[in-house]
């Protein structure tokens, strides 16, 4: 049976114990109906070699590995990986996030049989890493509701990616491979780390963004290119850069134009100009702001699923060997 979905690990000088962690919930998996494209974005040690190893030794055995010659950032690296993918969908991981439990996989192959969504996410479970991992409160993205397949808001959509911060986490995500390797395509050499903007992309293009309520990862959270606080300033640096690219290619779409309005209301303005901006295009005491600061996310995830993750990984065989 031809496969349709790979399981693409982008990596950066990844921490061999977390890598172990990632793979063994791709090795717990009930089926082997998927395979695994390895990205590494110019590591020193991309543990090319070892991870082979540890899938083999729990018979996942269809893998490819796609290193970058010099380290040019997450955008490249997953769109490198993509173009070497074979199957219609790709699901993206990182080093330290994992699958959910066993059945995952064989959930998604459901989904992408009944529904061939173009782009697709379900729930997380957040946890913090350590010797004893645990569930941690967090979820994108916060209003859930325009995602509806029975009665999708594009609009609202739109209009939550681009002015509300209200995002949807890379990690899980799950594209058609296509579709994934042309927003990548549009935004390398200006978005350099995160692919995951590629969903707002879609929203300006009118791409359906499906949601589905099942957990189907777990996210690290505090170690990645986005939840510490200087990676935070940086993100925020490429959501400009997105949004330049986003008003270059769509420049009469009214959501992108007020986006590109708002995010570079700059010092040139006078304060009181730069306030009106401000409180006209995102006011803060609209009902979706006021509910977004004051909404406190959920723990979602079994901890018992979380530490056989970690159990599974040390049953791998020694990286030497």
């Amino acid at each position: 049976m031809e496969k349709l979905l790979t399981v693409l690990v982008a990596q950066y000088r990844p921490d061999s114990a977390a890598l172990r962690r990632t793979l063994a919930s791709l090795v717990m998996q009930d089926t082997r109906e998927f395979a695994v494209a390895l990205a590494d974005d110019g590591s020193p040690q991309p543990y090319f070699a070892e991870s082979r190893a540890w899938l083999a030794s729990g018979g996942v055995t269809d893998v490819t590995a796609v290193a970058m010659a010099q380290n040019g950032g997450t955008v490249r690296n997953i769109l490198n990986a993509a173009q070497a993918v074979q199957t219609r969908w790709v699901l993206t991981l990182s080093p330290g996030d994992y699958l959910y439990d066993a059945g995952t996989v064989s959930w998604w192959l459901e989904r992408l049989r009944a529904d061939a969504p173009r782009a697709a996410f379900a729930k997380q479970a957040y946890y913090t890493p350590g010797p004893a991992p645990a569930p941690a409160p967090g979820e994108t993205p916060f209003d859930r509701a325009p995602y509806d397949p029975a009665q999708y808001d594009g609009g609202a959509v739109k209009r939550n990616l681009l002015l509300f911060d209200d995002g949807i986490s890379g990690c899980g995500m799950v594209y058609e491979r296509d579709l994934l390797v042309q927003a990548l395509q549009a935004m390398a050499g200006h978005v350099r780390l995160a692919e995951d903007f590629a969903v707002r992309l879609f929203a300006v293009q009118g791409v359906p963004i499906r949601r589905y309520d099942r957990v189907a990862t777990w996210y690290e959270y505090g170690g990645g290119v986005s939840t510490d606080g200087a990676a935070r300033q940086r993100m925020a640096q490429e959501w400009r850069a997105m949004v330049e690219l986003l008003h270059r290619q769509y420049p009469r779409d009214r959501t992108v134009r007020l986006a590109y309005a708002y995010f570079f209301n700059d010092r040139h303005k006078s304060r009181l100009v730069r306030g009106l901006v401000g409180r006209l295009i995102v006011p803060q005491n609209h009902p979706f702001k006021k509910a977004q600061h004051a909404w406190q996310p959920p723990v979602n995830g079994d901890a018992a699923k979380l530490r056989a993750i970690y159990a599974a990984a040390g049953r791998m065989p020694a990286a030497d060997q």
